[in-house]
């Protein structure tokens, strides 16, 4: 009967008919009791069941706990973790110190005016340099003050640091008297084969003492042991009557002390005929300490360097005793080095450097 009735009715009408029927026979197939009770497809139209229901899930199988996480876990349980390992702890001691002496680190130079102290500095460490002890220290000059530290601990005492290794300066120190100390400062690493300077010396004075001086630095006389002023005129042979007597009479008394009754102690005048020994050493060991020539008195030995003593550092002197080096006492005069001691075997040390200084003479009679 519908089709019919669409001529009459015109495109409009019948276009509007057939979606009202469209709307009931779907209402119709979403009821139970619609479609003669059919059960309707969940599948939208023009769609495939496949389509429809997108792509399948594959289940993730179950995967078993690793045995060395459970243990792991037990150990954490009772309070047992891990050390960590970071940088910067443990491994940077210097083995150079191992074997150093005990003089090792301490660097002594003879004042000198016109040359340049080579100082070795390390990372990590400071080293102290100590001016003569008459000098006090007006200003100071740092090359690199980004590489390098410097702060004065006394009136003669500087101390330096690098801040890292590979790297150089200098440093000049001014003190009050117009003296210029250079230095010349080179950074090595923890690691470096080389034992560093942790304490440089200079030795000697910028002036000359004077008697006044020398005077001012005795020490003074106990309490109760200090001599009055005598009150009457002083008479004959009670001592030097003017000032300036009793300040010569005081250095010559330090100089040259004369030895009380019973006491050891004595002067040894120099005897320029009693020197012998030329030719009657036997010298071993590094060549940078090997003088130009050694000989002796009946009281000491004179290792002489002429020329070469300003490129020698100053050394330190041993006598052999039950096999035993033994630290003895020396001094300098001029370019010699004068050991206190006969004793037939010499050592001269100078960091790991060393000269064995053998007398192969006979006693002179």
């Amino acid at each position: 009967m519908i089709r019919p009735l669409i001529p009459a009715l015109g495109v409009a009408a019948a276009s509007a008919l057939l979606l009202s029927s469209a709307c009931v026979s779907e209402a119709s197939a979403q009821t139970p009791l619609g479609n003669q009770g059919r059960q309707v497809s969940k599948t939208p139209p023009g769609k495939t069941p496949n389509q429809a229901a997108g792509p399948a899930t594959a289940e993730a199988p179950s995967v078993p706990m690793p045995e060395s996480v459970v243990k792991q876990a037990e150990r954490q349980l009772e309070g047992n973790f891990p050390a960590m390992a970071r940088s910067g702890v443990g491994g940077q001691v210097q083995d150079a110190w191992n074997d150093a002496g005990e003089r090792e680190g301490v660097h002594t130079f003879r004042l000198c005016e016109d040359c340049v102290y080579k100082v070795r500095v390390r990372e990590f460490m400071a080293t102290t340099i100590i001016l003569p002890e008459d000098a006090r220290i007006a200003d100071i000059d740092l090359g690199d003050p980004a590489g390098f530290q410097f702060k004065v601990k006394a009136a003669n005492k500087v101390a330096v640091r690098p801040a890292s290794y590979g790297m150089d300066t200098n440093l000049n120190v001014y003190t009050q008297t117009g003296a210029v100390y250079p230095f010349y400062l080179r950074a090595e690493s923890f690691n470096s084969k080389n034992v560093p300077d942790v304490v440089v010396k200079i030795l000697g004075r910028e002036t000359e003492p004077t008697v006044e001086s020398q005077i001012a630095a005795l020490p003074a006389s106990p309490e109760g042991e200090r001599q009055e002023e005598k009150k009457g005129p002083e008479e004959p042979g009670d001592g030097p009557d003017k000032p300036e007597d009793k300040a010569k009479a005081a250095v010559e008394a330090l100089t040259n002390p004369k030895a009380d009754d019973g006491d050891f102690v004595r002067s040894i005048p120099f005897d320029p005929s009693e020197l012998h020994g030329w030719n009657a050493y036997k010298l071993w060991g590094d060549e940078s300490l090997r003088p130009e020539t050694v000989f002796r008195d009946g009281q000491f030995t004179y290792i002489q360097y002429g020329g070469k003593w300003d490129a020698v550092e100053l050394p330190t002197a041993y006598v052999v005793i039950d096999d035993i080096d033994e630290l003895v006492n020396s001094r300098v005069k001029g370019s010699t080095l004068i050991v206190e001691s006969v004793a037939p075997l010499i050592t001269l040390k100078s960091g790991k450097q060393f000269l064995c200084v053998q007398y192969t003479g006979g006693t002179r009679s």
